[in-house]
């Protein structure tokens, strides 16, 4: 837990930027102690929610805090209760799926914070056309349920479109009063995930939050990514680094790494020591 205002920070996102099939390696490990060590935390951005994290091994090794489900919640420690910060009103979930009913889009209803592992779902493409939702409903299956109404409330909702489609302009337009960004599937990493959060809640946002409750600018934070979805935090940072295999378009913007796994994080983690320890150094 980060109680006070630290040297800097390294943003940096979990899967495919410092982690690599769930696992994080031992030369990242070492390079967020040497961080830790020269008092510059490591906060994991990430779009898994608590339940999926408990399944990364040593990842509060590395983590001092985490945002998760791309910034709808915080975790302050590895034993802390989750905590959330915004959701869909009954109102607005009744709107979105209306508007996902009539574009014919597969979807899942994420249930509040900290329950937001569980979920309804509705499919109106056929089965053997959208693979990776039928993975996503088979792989959590233990937290799924059927579409049963319009809930009280839900952290997010979350579209499955197939490898080579793209969402209507018209149900984009539709949409575009919430904060909607999308990624690539973690389960077949082809197709392509859309995630719709509260007005004005993302990963950017919530980083922005936290380092302002911290007394932290900008100007100290280095932000690391791989998707999409990480792209508002690498703007908002005062650095923003990319791995390799990112985006074409993100790698055109930012800096580029070395890939996940292979010396990104690392790498990110020396940069983090160079630019942040020179505001405390002493003169010379």
């Amino acid at each position: 837990m980060v109680t006070s205002t630290p040297t800097g920070l390294l943003a940096t996102d979990l899967d495919g930027t410092l982690a690599v099939g769930g696992e994080i390696n031992r030369a990242d490990r070492a390079a967020a102690s040497e961080l830790k060590s020269r008092g510059i935390p490591v906060l994991v951005v990430t779009g898994r929610n608590p339940e999926s994290l408990k399944k990364v091994e040593g990842l509060w090794d590395v983590a001092d805090e985490i945002l998760f489900s791309s910034g709808a919640g915080v975790l302050t420690g590895k034993d802390a209760e989750p905590v959330g910060m915004g959701r869909l009103t009954a109102g607005e979930i009744a709107e979105i799926t209306a508007i996902l009913d009539k574009a014919g889009e597969d979807y899942c209803l994420l249930d509040p914070i900290p329950e937001n592992h569980c979920f309804s779902w509705k499919r109106h493409r056929p089965v053997e056309t959208n693979p990776d939702f039928d993975r996503r409903m088979n792989l959590y299956k233990s937290w799924g349920r059927p579409d049963n109404g319009i809930p009280a409330q839900a952290s997010q909702v979350l579209i499955v479109l197939p490898p080579g489609t793209f969402i209507q302009r018209e149900t984009a337009k539709a949409l575009s009063r919430w904060s909607v960004f999308h990624s690539s599937s973690p389960v077949d990493h082809k197709s392509i995930w859309l995630e719709i959060f509260p007005t004005g809640m993302d990963k950017g946002s919530a980083l922005a939050a936290w380092c302002e409750s911290r007394g932290l600018p900008k100007e100290r934070v280095l932000a690391l990514g791989n998707d999409f979805n990480d792209e508002s935090m690498l703007i908002w940072a005062g650095m923003g680094r990319v791995v390799s295999g990112s985006p074409l378009a993100l790698e055109s913007d930012f800096p580029v790494l070395p890939p996940a796994g292979k010396g990104g994080f690392e790498t990110a983690a020396k940069e983090a020591l160079e630019k942040f320890t020179e505001y405390f150094e002493p003169d010379r």
